[in-house]
């Protein structure tokens, strides 16, 4: 028998979130700067799995059990943070939605889809008739996505992918909405997709469509693979749970599902080492070491983690940063730069930049303040009672040290009665 290819690997694959209540704690968890107090939750648990040419593998588990993580990684979406996903091949995924513009119409977002998924302008305006009648929109394709069903998405999606040239295939329960007419049309394209020697993850909570799709099952439970095997045996095991499950008590249900997501919440690196070490330990003592120094590097974090390296270079150019915005900005020299790092906060005012000039010796000498120069005019004013300087000088808009001034006044002392000078300043 010829051994088919392999066109996905996940080795160990963990896939990790941080439950950041604050905002102060997601730019934390996005810098990776502090990772005490922040929670976490592990979506996916260090599967291992592999896919061949040609082979249907459906996903099965209830809400929440990671299958739509998994297959994010095997289409490239988002990254692992720790474990490898190796893929052999383009990707297409077909989901409700995925990777449409609501405000575009439906030919806009076959003509952007496309050209994601490769193609170019060329192939996808010989292919365009043949999309839209696929896709059996009629008028609606000209119209805005957002206003489609969830059903007319998932046509519109998967009439893309039927013309896109991937090599793997993943239909997240694409199939779960629309009328049987076309769910059908669509089952017997997929089947010539395998025809066609494409990898297809099939998604669905149908066990009749599992059933007539899938070659081999994936039980996704909880962030594990609870089983990876042929339909006949995985599939009744997975309808057995659900029976027993769906016949717990609300409380029993709850209890359950909290005691899973708690492990989901205190899971661990080191943890998912250890049971890999056991697990090689039975199976061949003799090799296991050699195995756990081959497979060390799939239980350390990935490029999610900012490395102590990485900080302190951050950490270095703000501070660089900082520096220069204060030496251009306010033109200190580097020593008061160091001396004075943060009058780039207190005294950038526009007010004070002229005494940071006198303060931190900037080049060139400055510039004598020039002194008013007033001149007196026939204005005059007589002071009444109760009246000061400075209530008559606000009172005409002028200074008191213009009113000194042109007066010969060496203090602000005023009497009833006294006529003195209102300057104009010019």
């Amino acid at each position: 028998m010829v051994e088919k290819k392999v066109t996905v690997a996940a080795n160990h694959v963990t896939k990790r979130f941080d439950l950041a209540e604050r905002q102060s704690d997601k730019v934390k968890a996005v810098f990776k700067f502090w990772g005490k107090g922040i929670p976490n939750f592990w979506a996916v648990k260090g599967v291992s799995f592999e896919a061949h040419a040609g082979e249907t593998i459906g996903v099965i588990g209830t809400n929440g059990s990671g299958k739509s993580t998994l297959l994010e990684m095997v289409a490239g979406l988002t990254q692992p943070t720790s474990g490898h996903m190796t893929i052999n091949g383009s990707t297409s995924i077909i989901a409700i939605g995925a990777g449409m513009r609501p405000q575009l119409t439906g030919r806009a977002n076959i003509r952007l889809k496309a050209l994601m998924q490769g193609m170019t302008e060329k192939e996808i305006d010989a292919k365009m008739d043949d999309i839209i009648e696929f896709s059996e929109l009629g008028d609606f394709i000209d119209q805005p996505v957002k206003s489609y069903s969830s059903g007319m998405k998932s046509k519109l999606g998967f009439a893309i992918s039927v013309y896109s040239d991937a090599d793997i295939v993943i239909i997240d329960e694409a199939l779960s909405v629309g009328d049987p007419t076309f769910t059908q049309k669509s089952m017997e394209r997929t089947k010539r997709f395998k025809e066609e020697g494409k990898t297809i993850f099939f998604v669905s909570h149908s066990a009749a469509q599992m059933r007539q799709m899938a070659d081999r099952v994936i039980w996704m439970h909880y962030g594990d693979i609870r089983m990876d095997g042929p339909f006949d045996k995985v599939m009744p095991e997975y309808e057995r749970f659900l029976k027993r499950f769906n016949r717990f008590s609300e409380n029993e249900r709850l209890a359950y599902q909290k005691r899973y997501k708690d492990a989901q919440k205190t899971f661990t690196l080191a943890h998912l080492k250890q049971l890999e070490r056991n697990r090689q330990m039975l199976l061949d003592p003799s090799t296991a070491l050699k195995r756990q120094k081959e497979d060390e590097h799939a239980f350390t974090e990935g490029s999610e983690k900012m490395g102590w390296f990485t900080r302190a270079f951050l950490l270095v150019i703000t501070i660089l940063t900082v520096g220069l915005m204060n030496k251009q900005l306010l033109n200190m020299s580097w020593a008061n730069v160091m001396a004075h790092p943060t009058h780039l906060i207190t005294n950038f005012a526009p007010s004070k930049l002229a005494q940071l000039d006198q303060r931190h010796g900037r080049t060139g000498s400055p510039k004598p303040a020039e002194t008013p120069v007033y001149t007196a005019t026939q204005n005059t004013y007589t002071v009444k009672d109760g009246e000061t300087l400075v209530g008559i000088a606000e009172k005409a808009n002028i200074s008191v040290e213009a009113i000194m001034q042109a007066n010969h006044m060496t203090d602000q002392v005023v009497n009833p009665g006294q006529v003195i000078i209102l300057p104009v300043e010019r």
